[in-house]
């Protein structure tokens, strides 16, 4: 299992050439040179910078690729892989490079010196994350071509668990670590645990803006715009200049996922988790509705009450005289008409029911703004 990884020196040129090129530390035949000739190679880097007056700032870059200690591999074939690497990273086309592989660790590891003036065209040497990135990969294939171990995401170089804060910076990660510990203030750790917590309850970008506005800080998330940029309200009216940080700095600092993508399969989730939890909501309240349906059905009852009497009216009048007949027309009419009142009161008591949970399911499903 093999390892690249930026090194921050601020030992000059001279200096670390020297170094990577001890006998004690590494062979002859283990030091090579790209554009340049490791005998010389620190004149020749030297004439570069003088010839395009630019000998000032950083003078160069330095990278190790390191192999595990029970990696089964030769310092050889380790060296021919640095060279290759070099011979094939465009960023460095152009540049002089020193190679160095040792071998006094208990592990291979090589080191590459990289002049920061390109002798082509005076231009500084431009090193992006996407450049380390390939670098890394294409270590990796080399790995898995040789039948070497390819490192875990996640792990270190020892195979354990990556702690989760991390920062390019030394100064960055104490002062990370030390906000983690309760012993200092910091903005980004602020920023981190308020993303958090409003991203397990928002179900929309609205809405986690909204929260995050309400904590005090501001959103910065354009669909023209590949990072989301938060920042601290409160430090940005004090005059503060450090009161923004982009989300990859967080995933970087944190080694945890804080992006657009990701963000949004959170809210989504979510959602449907809101949504659900509505459904029984609304399930549970339709059943108090019972005694409603018990006085719809005392109603009908009524009405067969009525019914019943009536018809025992009809018998009894039935049986008196035609002298009596009058009063059975007017008997009649009142039966109609309290069987049409107890039928108007039947219906006007299934229209208030359905009225009221039409209210109800509406007001419990009206969406979220």
């Amino acid at each position: 299992m093999a390892v690249i990884k930026a090194v921050s020196s601020k030992a000059g040129i001279g200096h670390a050439i020297d170094y990577v090129t001890k006998k004690e530390k590494t062979e002859e035949k283990l030091v090579s040179g790209l554009h340049c000739e490791p005998e010389t190679v620190k004149e020749e880097m030297q004439a570069t910078k003088e010839l395009w007056g630019k000998t000032d700032g950083r003078t160069y870059k330095h990278y190790v690729q390191s192999y595990h200690e029970d990696e089964e591999i030769t310092p050889e074939q380790a060296h021919k892989n640095a060279v290759e690497l070099a011979e094939h990273t465009k960023a460095w086309k152009g540049h002089e490079v020193l190679i160095a592989t040792h071998i006094d660790k208990g592990h291979i590891h090589t080191h590459f010196i990289v002049n920061s003036v390109n002798y082509e065209n005076g231009h500084k040497l431009q090193w992006s994350k996407h450049d380390l990135k390939d670098l890394k990969e294409r270590c990796n294939e080399q790995s898995r071509e040789q039948g070497l171990h390819v490192p875990e995401k996640g792990k270190t170089f020892a195979g354990e668990v990556r702690e989760e804060t991390v920062a390019w910076s030394k100064d960055t990660y104490q002062l990370l670590k030390q906000a983690e510990q309760g012993k200092v203030k910091s903005y980004v750790q602020d920023i981190a645990l308020a993303v958090l917590d409003c991203k397990e309850t928002a179900t929309s970008r609205e809405t986690f803006i909204r929260l995050m506005n309400e904590r005090g800080y501001g959103v910065d998330w354009q669909d023209s715009h590949k990072y989301i940029t938060y920042t601290d309200l409160a430090r940005e009216q004090a005059g503060e200049k450090a009161c923004k940080i982009r989300d990859n700095k967080l995933e970087k600092y944190y080694n945890m996922d804080f992006g657009k993508e990701s963000m949004e399969h959170e809210f989504e989730r979510n959602a449907r988790t809101a949504e659900a939890e509505q459904s029984k909501r609304a399930a549970s309240r339709v059943k108090p509705t019972e005694p409603d349906r018990a006085g719809k059905q005392s109603a009908q009852r009524s009405v067969g009450d009525v019914e019943r009497e009536l018809r025992g009216i009809d018998e009894a009048v039935k049986s008196r005289t035609s002298e009596g007949r009058a009063e059975q027309a007017e008997r009649r009419r009142a039966e109609q008409e309290a069987h049409q009142r107890a039928e108007a009161e039947r219906r006007a008591a299934e229209e208030q029911q359905r009225i009221a949970s039409r209210r109800y399911i509406g007001r419990d499903w009206e969406p979220e703004r």
